[in-house]
């Protein structure tokens, strides 16, 4: 028989006058206890009924009372479940029985945490970033080698050394540094929640730096070869890759998650009206000939969405397959077109951007016309294409004294 009370700790009296709040573990006479996260008076806890009492009239005093009976209720439903499952097991002790509970329940171990956050964010549909936060907290497992290290254990040196790893499994700098800032942003959360009480921050003063990724923007002339291409015969997949990267261009360089959640209410009069799923930014885009032939095209009087992606299923699950499947696709126009580079959805974003550069649009145009919160994010599109500009200016210098 197990036995899982409350009890005050009285022979830790504070110097507040307080004592620590226990629950005491007692199986085959061997006896264990969980530190809570509360204090009481001795006048503030009935040892009967283990719960907590109060004759304030204190309302933030009955409130914090309420929290305790509250985490009481919660807690000792836990161990009693985690009794249960190691009783049908087997042979356990009371020892085993909090280290199970820790396991599962101690927000103070980094893994457990960082689970609890990416199960925050499903469940306020921010799927993408908890994928990001998965990827990067099992790449930090691999490297422990287990699922526990305290928040408080974390160091540079750990840090460092799973950097170090990464680079030996042959990942290139932008994964780890993209790893790395995953974890980064977990502890930071971490550390609001008042999980944190080492003062040795381990990503403070940290390298990050990545590999610079080529930017790629093709020319109207490569416009035109994607266009006229003939796909008559071909998987039409293909044909659907084709008009969502025209599409792109057709809408400032609209990011592929957006053209995939488009729906007809998004339609304003001769306005595509939406927000950046990434940003959350409104953005409204007039609807010109080419745009309204391609919205036509893939008109479905049964359907919600404005493009076909997600009619069948538009779970997060349902989003990324058939993201990977087009991402196949449109690299697979490139190959057919004999392009030397990886053709994606994010060139025609790209694309858009040198065009509107080359073409004098002022910077802060092409950023608002993005959807870009900084214009810093726009220097990084057009910082690298600059040259053609600057070429052309070069050409005719050289021109000048010929």
């Amino acid at each position: 028989m197990t036995s899982i009370k409350a009890r005050l700790n009285r022979s830790r009296l504070g110097k507040d006058g307080l004592y620590p709040l226990v629950i005491q573990i007692i199986y085959n006479r061997v006896k264990r206890e969980m530190y809570t996260p509360y204090r009481l008076k001795s006048s503030e806890f009935d040892a009967c009924g283990e719960r907590a009492v109060t004759d304030s009239r204190s309302k933030i005093r009955a409130a914090e009372i309420r929290e305790v009976n509250e985490y009481l209720v919660y807690i000792k439903e836990e161990l009693e479940k985690v009794e249960r499952s190691l009783a049908g097991q087997g042979e356990y002790t009371s020892a085993d029985i909090v280290h199970r509970y820790k396991a599962r329940n101690d927000l103070g171990n980094f893994f457990i945490y960082a689970d609890s956050q990416i199960n925050e964010l499903e469940s306020s549909g921010k799927n993408g970033t908890a994928a990001n936060y998965r990827s990067a907290v099992n790449a930090f497992g691999r490297f422990i080698g287990c699922r526990e290290i305290a928040l408080d254990a974390l160091s540079k040196k750990t840090v460092e050394g799973f950097m170090a790893f990464q680079k030996q499994q042959g990942n290139n700098p932008n994964t780890v540094v993209f790893y790395v800032k995953q974890l980064r942003a977990i502890y930071n959360k971490a550390d609001e929640d008042g999980l944190v009480h080492s003062s040795c921050d381990p990503f403070h003063h940290l390298r990050l730096k990545g590999s610079q990724t080529p930017k790629r923007a093709i020319s109207k002339k490569e416009i035109g070869r994607i266009v006229e291409l003939d796909l008559k015969g071909k998987h039409c997949h293909l044909e659907l890759a084709r008009d969502l990267f025209q599409f792109s261009l057709y809408t400032r360089g609209m990011a592929f998650v957006d053209m995939c959640y488009l729906k007809k209410e998004n339609i304003a009069g001769n306005m595509l009206v939406y927000r950046r799923r990434k940003t959350d930014q409104l953005l409204q885009v007039k609807i010109e000939p080419g745009l309204k032939a391609l919205i036509r095209k893939y008109e479905d009087t049964d359907s919600a969405y404005l493009l076909p992606m997600l009619r069948g299923d538009d779970s997060y699950k349902g989003y990324r397959y058939i993201q990977r499947r087009l991402n196949k696709r449109i690299r697979e126009i490139g190959g057919i077109l004999g392009f030397d580079f990886p053709l994606t959805f994010y060139v025609a974003r790209h694309t858009w951007a040198t065009l509107a550069h080359e073409q004098g649009v002022p910077l802060s145009v092409i950023s608002e016309g993005m959807g870009h919160t900084s214009e810093k994010t726009t220097h990084i599109y057009v910082a690298n294409l600059s040259h053609r500009i600057i070429d052309r200016a070069n050409r005719t210098v050289i021109n000048s004294w010929k």
